[in-house]
């Protein structure tokens, strides 16, 4: 048995950011998506941005879109694989329809970390290594934005970038440092294979992706930049009010964030302990903020209390890894859990563990051939939802008989990395970082649908909520954005009394 024991802290600053958009009448963009041969074009994706924020759809079966927004200037872009991007400024005083007509084009730009994944093969300890060194933070088509670097030029990249964003420096042994950085220029580099600058790119039949779901053209996403476009926002939990907080995961910002969605601000509440390493929020029924960090250290969470904005951080051994995820089960339990972290830096087998915060007692859980668990979430059937990151799979722990059950998503190479609980749909969602992804999984039907993001290189980290309108948040870990998935399933609250509509007649 081990206690944990608290400091508590006074709030630091905190800095308000307002990003209110005024009232306005709300307008429905309307058009059409086709091939250069006037085909329409299926699931694409289709784009408004003003600002800050951006609304987006996919097209339906016919090639159809419909985006509702508040009247302006919109940057549009309409986007789809194996298709050139299209752009476009949009004016909605403008009544006319917004049709494209997308070009065909190939590149290995297109290509998604799962499909990278998959195209590496595994058969040798190398590229093993490769992958589960940088999946470890961000998936595989991160790699693309640095293609034709040397095996020198990514370690000294890598180098300079951990602690300036990450606040640490990257630990691993000469040996490995060797065999990442060969790895890294045997694909990526000047030379590599697929993805070398000059490289051949695979054949189209070479990425095998799973058929975009029908009921994916009825959803409507929602995106909001940071008022710091730097900050890293890990992971992310929504209250009962409705309010967003979000982990400002980086050395810089190393801060919980909370954004309150009906009037688009955010606020700041700094972290005291430097290089926390805030990770991953949960919100217990008493409305508390549980922040699970990351860092080494005796502090391994905090907590907020919204009604005298006190932070209290809780300690334990300090020999033991930081947190990862937290969750409050039935009977007051909080669950956090962490990667297994050894102290040569890399991961032994996935941990859950288990604290009762009134006597301080812990209980461990150790998943059979799961080498990293990222998220964990306890239903309100009180099984304990896990990611098992390196396993590509879902994972169920039974609490009362021990037993472990894993679900294989349609992403073969998907990565699962946080869940949240829909009780109005039975549901669960969680994000999926290389395949970037926010996947519902019915466990009644053991079914997926999987809801490709807007944005590319989301990293969706650990920790996604769902609002009272059945919205699902999430956090855009390198793109410094958070956003918003409305499936389209549930009655829509409107933005403003009264709407018109562009593009009728197309």
């Amino acid at each position: 048995m081990r206690s944990a024991r608290t400091l508590v802290l006074s709030l630091g600053i905190v800095a308000l950011w307002a990003a209110a958009r005024p009232q306005a009448i709300d307008v429905v963009v309307r058009g059409m998506v086709t091939d250069s041969g006037g085909k329409p074009i299926a699931a694409a994706l289709v784009k408004a941005t003003l600002g800050s924020r951006s609304v987006s759809r996919y097209t339906g079966a016919d090639g159809r879109y419909e985006l509702t927004v508040p009247a302006g200037t919109y940057a549009l872009s309409a986007e789809a694989f194996g298709y050139a991007t299209e752009r476009r400024s949009k004016d909605t005083a403008d009544a006319s329809a917004a049709n494209f007509t997308l070009a065909p084009s190939w590149s290995v730009t297109e290509l998604l970390g799962s499909d990278i994944d998959a195209l590496i093969p595994d058969d040798h300890a190398g590229s093993r290594l490769l992958k589960s060194t940088c999946i470890n933070c961000h998936a595989l088509d991160v790699m693309l934005r640095r293609r034709g670097a040397t095996a020198a030029q990514w370690r000294t990249y890598v180098e300079k970038q951990m602690p300036l964003r990450y606040g640490r420096p990257f630990t691993a042994s000469a040996a490995e440092w060797t065999v990442i950085t060969n790895e890294l220029e045997r694909w990526f580099g000047p030379k590599g294979q697929y993805f070398g600058p000059g490289a051949e790119p695979p054949k189209p039949e070479q990425v095998r992706r799973p058929t975009i779901a029908p009921a994916v053209a009825r959803a409507t996403w929602y995106e909001y930049t940071l008022p710091n476009p730097r900050t890293m926002p890990h992971s992310l939990a929504v209250d009962r009010a409705g309010r967003v907080w979000i982990a400002g995961w980086d050395a810089a910002t190393n801060a919980v964030l909370r954004f309150d969605p009906a009037v688009e601000q955010f606020r700041s509440y700094p972290v005291p302990t430097p290089n926390a390493v805030p990770h991953t929020p949960c919100v217990s029924r008493d409305g508390r903020v549980w922040m699970a960090l990351n860092a080494r250290g005796t502090a391994k969470a905090a907590v907020i209390d919204p009604k005298t904005d006190q932070l209290t951080e809780i300690r334990w051994d300090a020999k033991q890894p930081g947190t990862h995820n937290c969750q409050e089960d039935r009977d007051g339990h909080l669950w956090f859990s962490s990667l297994g972290e050894s102290d040569e830096g890399f991961y032994s087998m996935g941990l859950i563990v288990r604290v009762n915060p009134r006597t301080g007692e812990t209980k461990e859980y150790f998943a059979p051939d799961t080498p990293q668990i990222r998220g964990v979430m306890v239903d309100s059937q009180d099984n304990v939802w896990f990611a098992a990151f390196d396993n590509h799979k879902v994972g169920r722990l039974n609490p009362k008989t021990g037993e472990f059950t894993f679900y294989q998503p349609p992403t073969a190479k998907a990565s699962p990395y946080s869940f949240v609980e829909d009780r109005r749909r039975g549901v669960i969602w969680f994000g999926d970082l290389n395949g970037n992804n926010l996947t519902r999984f019915d466990p009644r039907t053991e079914t997926f649908v999987e809801y490709p993001f807007p944005s590319r290189n989301v990293n969706p980290r650990l920790g996604i909520g769902i609002d009272p309108q059945g919205r699902i948040w999430f956090t855009q870990f390198l793109n410094g954005r958070i956003g918003a998935l409305d499936p389209g399933d549930l009655p829509r609250t409107p933005t403003s009394s009264r709407s018109r509509v562009q593009g009728a007649s197309s």
